[in-house]
This record gives structure tokens, sequence and C-alpha cells, in this order.
């Protein structure tokens, strides 16, 4: 019967943290999008404001997450899979990488036009 009890607790930790990872992705609203260039590599990159709400809420995802691989995502469709190597705490984010720029600035004008869906998830297939 103690083997059955800590089956059935170790389903439930299993089931819980398996929730948890799968949660609901947080949506951010952006206050401004625009195109900057990044420092770090001399490309055009996307920059995105959040307003202060989203950026508290971000900051404590971003706590909550270092380490995992996330998603962010314009519209449903997945823009940058990062993985989070510190808390971000500012409400800023900069994407770079493999977008043209004709991409980039379409992106910048439907997120700072609203119509546009922000969200961060925590990616579902980790890699290791």
């Amino acid at each position: 019967m103690d083997s059955l009890a800590r089956l059935i607790a170790g389903t439930a930790i299993i089931l819980f943290a398996c929730d948890l990872a799968m949660a609901e992705p947080l949506t951010l609203a952006i206050a401004k999008a625009a195109i900057v260039s990044d420092q770090a590599s001399g490309q055009r990159a996307l920059d995105l404001k959040m307003t202060p709400d989203s950026a508290r809420a971000f900051a404590d995802f971003t706590r909550a997450n270092v380490g995992k691989v996330v998603d962010l995502s314009v519209d449903g469709a997945v823009v940058a899979s990062p993985r989070l190597v510190e808390p971000i705490l500012g409400g800023e984010v900069t994407l770079s990488g493999a977008f043209t720029a004709g991409e980039l600035q379409r992106l910048a004008e439907r997120i700072s036009a609203g119509g546009a869906k922000v969200t961060v998830g925590v990616k579902a297939d980790q890699p290791l």
C-alpha cells in the first residue's frame, strides 16, 4: 500500500510540474516597437519596449525561467526562441538575427499599430 501511495504522489508531482511548464503564454503590452542598430552585431534589430505592467510581469516570468528556452511570438508565429541566461528586468528586448529589413519593418509597424498580439512562453520541447 505504501508503494501505491508513493506512486500516486509521484504522479501528482509530475502532473503538477507539467501543468506549470504548459502554462498559458504571457501576453505583453508593447508601448513602442522600433528598428534599431544592434550594438553587438551592427545588424538591424527590432526593439520592443513594454508598458510598466508588462515589464513587471515579464521580469517575473524571466526570473522564474532562467536557463529555459522561451518562444517570443507575434500573432501566434514564433519570431525568436532564446535561452534566458538571466532575468530581463528593464522592460525592453531587442530581437536580431535572420530577419530581412522588410520583415523587421512589417513587425514593427504591426506591433506599433496595436493590432498584433505579442506573447512569450516557455518552449514545450526544451533542448539539452
